[in-house]
């Protein structure tokens, strides 16, 4: 039975079935003013559809261009790639070469709306086909938003005035990357709006079957499309579910309903969230801690002016309805407000979890917004008994509410029409082309490189050569799937050896500074050949530098080519690699990439056989020392052929036995031919050793994708049996079975694993390092410096590879400094240049251990470090700050 079938169209007051947990509607009225519900919420959601569409304009999501804007653009060939590739090759995730130094598209990240995209782009062009998708999920709120309260039995104008009350939500400029709101879609996160819009719908699903026991397969259907829509949607709609286990009399009942959804949503969706699980150890974490530093942030983000009204109007109407219906025999009555409310709690709970279950804390605070809104629409129950009344007070809200958003309104117009004119009418659209047109080629090419600046966003995003697979055909190391493959930290922290301002996008690692040498060392390792500079410093940088040469120019892109490389992505290794045994291997290949010897490769394997100690030099971990590995030649280099498409990999010319580094990232759905196995190998890349003189390396699958497709079709296969063959036969013995038996030990199970979720969450999640660096830096403004020294030493103790780590560093070297401990703050100082070279305090360190010395009386050592300033950072206020020493010190 389909949702409007559940719905009584004529009056718009529901006329559900009573049921265990269900009283009977009041009686519908009759006559003429029977028509003015639904003629009403028509009327209401016309005039939602057509504000939006003055703001989305039709003729900009329907021209042929495309879009641009914060991370869109960078979506847009993914769904290419889908339709163009994946597809006719049978598949939803494949391997893309594109970006990230290869990773598996689609398999980190939602497939739904790009789905949508690509059979839309039967019909239509796919430039628009992408349009449509990005904006369904603002478009589907209002209706979600309806149709939730509608299957809450909520009496006419609650459902109009809920969907009425998404404009403000909608429209709320507080924040652009949280989700749900048109900022935050225009910003990309277009699959969280859309996933957010069916998982309002799904909540008033998931209602109606626990207290009707109806559409429990719709609700499993619903929750899969969630899944695939977005994760932080599909955590929300799952963990607000509990509120129908808080009940003694029905736990039971609603317990096995809520299996039912939730098991077999979790097998419609296997086919991609099985191996997604799966292989998750494969992936870069991304958990970051929203702070909020005082009362007026939390007000303009959270709670925003544009919302003011609404949830003053929620809280009114909560008072009223607790008021006006308390006591046993109003308990119902008062349900529907406790199930909204509950669900803001829960938005507001998983923030304050979710840094510590490994998730982005501050994709939960939509709901909390949300809900807080939509109990505002509730509020119309004080009026729902007096028709003529309620349709009046409908039709005021309406015309205040949208004049109240328009005006609040500053810039969402403005970035709608930027986004959806797209890449073609920005202002660098002829620079940006040219650029691409000049490196055009294929994956087999070397890669391309970029230096992050906001110049980029003259051509539509700051993020626009992101998508150089698209416009070139070549590939780029950075791409807007951060998560989706292991050599993502290595990635952007050449990102900040070749630009000036990075972006540093992850905090569980540290950065370096601008640093060309270095990084034109990294960009051999990673076969790039070419590098876009557009920032002017950088551009005069480059020139200088000798390891690169300027190739083109376009408007304010200079593109250089870098010397040296081998421009090819598999390279014979010319020294014994080293096997690392035991130890956290992601912290050692990062050491390694900062400090070590980048020919002399570290293999990591969980066990080690006795042919791997014929191959490699086995170290244990805790012996490692990067800076000083052992240095065993292997043989002389050899000419290799290679040939590299998007899944493959072909090798001739191979010597057998003669190790092979593969520059593509590490994935356990690679295979090779010609080779007994392939290795993980640093910095996150393959290596083999061959057994042929021709290697063939290709990306397929492995068992968790055949377990994921086989569940999926077994639930889609149960699905199809259950609507054409009735089912009861089998399904009451296991109902009955799991009221006697299963229900206790789910029950225990659930008992067992809330505890086990507190413990992790009290004692063994993750800490926040920027919490102790806070404490460390507000003890030090304070000159209380011991406890300052504690914070800042936990920071280097417990987070030796964060954000914040060199900060801390040169922090506690302070503490010292201002103690007048010249000594001590010489040898921390010292401590943090060899342990992070790359700092960005390097300048600063140097030139603080001069002064040091200088207090000393030690004015040789003083000119020594001053002189190392003055010529390493000439360009830096602490070199101009050395060669004032110096000239003091009478030293030229």
């Amino acid at each position: 039975m389909s949702i409007l079938q559940t719905l009584d169209q004529g009056s718009g007051v529901v006329q559900p079935r009573p049921g265990p947990l269900l009283q009977p509607s009041p009686k519908t009225p009759s006559g003429p003013s029977k028509y003015m519900p639904p003629i009403t919420d028509m009327v209401v959601m016309a005039a939602i559809v057509v504000f939006l569409l003055s703001y989305f304009e039709p003729c900009l999501l329907f021209s042929k261009t495309i879009t641009t804007g914060g991370d869109t653009g960078s979506h847009y060939y993914t769904a290419q790639y889908l339709r163009d590739y994946l597809l006719p090759n049978g598949k939803i995730s494949g391997w893309c070469q594109g970006n990230l130094a290869g990773f598996p598209i689609l398999q980190n990240y939602f497939p739904l709306p790009f789905l949508l995209m690509a059979l839309l782009s039967v019909v239509m062009p796919l430039e628009i086909a992408f349009k449509i998708v990005t904006a369904l999920g603002t478009f589907l709120l209002p209706f979600c938003a309806y149709l939730f309260f509608r299957l809450l039995r909520r009496p006419f104008p609650v459902p109009a005035m809920g969907a009425l009350l998404t404009l403000p939500f909608l429209f709320m400029e507080g924040n652009s990357m949280w989700g749900g709101n048109i900022p935050s879609t225009l910003a990309g996160t277009f699959c969280y709006s859309l996933g957010f819009a069916l998982t309002i719908l799904w909540l008033g699903l998931a209602h109606r079957a626990v207290t009707e026991g109806k559409g429990r397969t719709t609700c499993a259907v619903l929750l899969a499309l969630i899944g695939m829509c977005h994760g932080y949607t599909l955590v929300f709609a799952v963990f607000a579910s509990v509120f129908f286990i808080f009940t003694r009399k029905h736990m039971g009942h609603n317990l096995k309903i809520l299996l039912y959804i939730h098991v077999l949503a979790f097998f419609l969706m296997s086919f991609w969230l099985l191996p997604l699980i799966l292989f998750l150890p494969y992936t870069t974490r991304f958990s970051i801690l929203w702070i909020f530093f005082d009362l007026n942030q939390i007000g303009r983000e959270v709670f925003p002016v544009i919302l003011y009204p609404f949830i003053a109007l929620g809280i009114a109407g909560t008072v009223w309805a607790a008021v006006q219906k308390a006591g046993p025999a109003h308990v119902f009555a008062l349900r529907p407000w406790a199930y909204v409310w509950f669900l803001a709690f829960c938005g507001l709970a998983l923030y304050f979890i979710g840094y510590r279950i490994g998730v982005v804390d501050i994709r939960f605070l939509p709901f909390l917004q949300f809900f807080l809104v939509s109990a505002g629409a509730m509020s119309f129950s004080w009026i729902a008994s007096r028709r003529k009344e309620a349709v009046l007070a409908a039709m005021m809200a309406l015309i205040l509410t949208l004049l109240w958003v328009d005006e609040k309104e500053t810039f969402i117009r403005s970035w709608i029409h930027s986004n959806y004119a797209g890449f073609e009418s920005t202002r660098l659209w002829q620079p940006f082309i040219s650029v691409n047109r000049f490196l055009k080629g294929t994956p087999h090419d070397p890669r391309v490189v970029y230096e992050h600046s906001m110049v980029h966003q003259g051509a539509g995003t700051v993020r626009a050569f992101e998508s150089l697979p698209l416009f070139s055909g070549r590939s780029t190391l950075e791409g807007v799937y951060i998560q989706g493959s292991l050599s993502v930290p290595f990635i952007f922290f050449i990102q900040s050896e070749i630009s000036r301002k990075a972006s540093m996008p992850i905090p569980d690692y540290c950065y370096s500074r601008f640093n060309l040498r270095k990084g034109a060392e990294h960009l051999r390792l990673f076969n790039v050949r070419e590098l876009i500079a557009a920032e002017p410093g950088t551009k005069e940088a480059l020139a200088k530098a000798s390891e690169f040469e300027l190739r083109f120019r376009s408007g304010p892109y200079h593109v250089y080519a870098l010397k040296g490389g081998t421009d090819t992505y598999t390279a014979p290794v010319r020294y014994r690699p080293i096997l690392v045994r035991g130890g956290e291997w992601k912290r050692l290949a990062y050491r390694w990439f900062r400090l070590g010897d980048l020919d002399i490769p570290l293999v990591f394997a969980d066990s080690v056989e006795e042919k791997d100690l014929q191959r490699f030099r086995v170290i244990d971990a805790q012996e490692l020392d990067v800076r000083n590995l052992p240095k065993e030649p292997v043989a002389a280099a050899h000419t290799l052929t290679e040939t590299v498409t998007e899944e493959e990999i072909h090798i001739k010319g191979v010597v057998p036995g003669r190790p092979l580094l593969i520059k593509v990232s590490y994935h356990p759905n690679w295979h090779v031919e010609g080779a007994d196995r392939i290795y993980l190998v640093s910095p996150a890349f393959m290596l083999v050793y061959p057994e042929a003189t021709t290697v063939r390396l290709y990306y397929g699958r492995t068992w968790p994708d055949y377990a994921g497709a086989g569940m999926t079709l077994a639930a889609m296969l149960y699905i199809l049996l259950s609507s054409t063959v009735r089912l009861s036969s089998m399904e009451k013995p296991l109902s009955n079975w799991f009221d006697r038996q299963g229900l206790k030990g789910v029950v225990v199970f659930m008992g067992i694993l809330c505890l086990g979720a507190g413990f992790y969450l009290v004692r063994l999640a993750p800490e926040f390092p920027v919490l102790s660096y806070n404490k460390g830096v507000a003890c030090f403004a304070r000159e209380d410096f011991q406890a300052a020294r504690r914070h800042f030493r936990q920071v280097l103790d417990r987070f030796p590879q964060t954000l914040l780590v060199d900060q801390a560093a040169y922090h506690l070297a302070m503490c010292s400094f201002r103690e007048k401990k010249w000594g001590a703050t010489i040898r921390e100082l010292q401590w943090l240049l060899r342990e992070y070279p790359e700092t960005g305090r390097a300048a600063e360190a140097c030139y603080h251990i001069g002064i040091c010395y200088l207090r000393l009386g030690r004015k040789p050592e003083a000119c020594q470090w001053f002189s190392k300033t003055a010529d390493a950072f000439p360009n830096e206020v602490w070199g101009q700050f050395a060669r004032d020493r110096l000239r003091e010190m009478g030293t030229p």
